[in-house]
């Protein structure tokens, strides 16, 4: 039974592209390029939708629906792969690995933001040590840059200049081709970076220059596969964050709070997704989904206001020769949490959803 290639390329698109997933993941940093076969060139476009509502608390004065605290968003991530030999490869792969985009505008945090931006660029090299055993590994580049407001703190407010760090990736898969079976380990480094930032509050004034410095996390990713039966491939991930090592500290702010962290995170995440694939012909395979993230039942800082969340992914793939195109989409319902800010509980965030959409092109050269 060999490996279903269309299958395999449809499982990696419907379980990445992370939504509003634990603290500040977006792309889940796959690096599975490297372990398929020949020439390829990927281009793969997703579009993210939140709903995130709720109820205000209004300090008193009642309660009140938020408005949607989380606009639409998109990315895109190309990867290449070739090989050096029959023993070698060479990929890269460039994608936007965190983010976050909140804005609230009523309620009693009302005019707080939070903004971030990433990029990354991943060199890696692949050994096949033998036919069932490959490792590889690689350098990344990352570029990480900040927004905020934060009113409530002497009206506070941060830019953050792109700043970039260096880390490096190192994995070991396991295959056996007959039976669709690979198992593959991923370790991603956490990154350092030392940003220039500019804070304004009222106390103590405006466009204050210093250097902020944070650590973007390790994160581990365990991705397998195998086939059940002919043309038929069950899959799935766990990715574990270490977002505990992140703690956002600007001079300012920490002033004006007698030391507390901008962001920060009490608990490391870990995501899992399982899937079914079936090859329909020469042409057409489809898969279906399910992922969680198990809640912390913790309370939730204004930047990210959810906890955990289910989803559930549908995706085609049609292959014409020497290009593939896969489309998928993803349901998803995020859990409950309280927002708190500052020991002030700000609103209740219930039912909310959101949905992604994604598109890969993929061609052999």
């Amino acid at each position: 039974m060999r490996t279903p290639i269309l299958i395999s390329a449809l499982a990696s698109l419907i379980v990445s592209g992370a939504i509003q997933a634990g603290g500040l993941d977006r792309s889940g940093q796959d690096t599975s390029i490297i372990l398929k076969d020949g020439g390829l060139f990927e281009l793969t476009s997703v579009s993210v939708a939140p709903t995130l509502t709720g109820t205000n608390a209004n300090l008193g004065a009642g309660t009140s629906d938020t408005i949607d605290v989380a606009p639409d968003y998109s990315m895109t991530t190309f990867a290449m792969r070739s090989d050096i030999n029959d023993k070698m490869a060479i990929g890269l792969v460039q994608d936007n690995p965190y983010g976050a985009d909140v804005s609230w505008t009523n309620g009693g945090l009302t005019g707080t933001k939070g903004q971030v931006r990433s990029d990354a660029t991943t060199a890696l090299l692949g050994y096949n040590v033998s036919d069932a055993v490959t490792v590889y590994g690689g350098i990344k580049n990352q570029s990480i840059s900040v927004t905020a407001s934060v009113p409530l703190v002497s009206n506070y407010s941060l830019t953050g200049s792109q700043s970039s760090g260096s880390g490096y990736v190192v994995g070991a898969a396991i295959e056996n081709p007959e039976i669709a079976l690979r198992v593959a380990l991923t370790y991603h480094t956490k990154i350092t970076h030392d940003m220039a930032i500019t804070e304004s509050t009222t106390a103590l004034g405006a466009d204050r220059a210093s250097t902020m410095t944070f650590d973007s996390p390790e994160a581990f990713n365990l991705d397998f596969q195998t086939g059940i039966a002919a043309n038929t491939l069950l899959f799935g991930s766990i990715r574990r964050a270490n977002w505990t090592q992140l703690a956002v500290k600007p001079t300012d702010y920490a002033l004006a709070t007698g030391g507390a962290n901008l962001l920060d995170y009490d608990e490391n995440t870990t995501a899992y997704s399982i899937g079914l694939g079936r090859k329909l012909n020469d042409q057409w395979s489809v898969a279906v989904t399910y992922g969680w993230e198990s809640a912390t039942g913790e309370d939730s800082g204004p930047f990210g206001p959810t906890d955990g969340n289910s989803n559930y992914g549908l995706g085609v793939t049609y292959n014409a020769d020497q290009l593939s195109i896969t489309a998928g989409a993803r349901s998803v319902s995020f859990g409950d949490t309280t927002v708190v800010s500052s020991g002030t509980t700000f609103a209740t965030m219930e039912d909310n959803t959101g949905m992604v959409t994604a598109l890969k092109l993929a061609y052999k050269f």
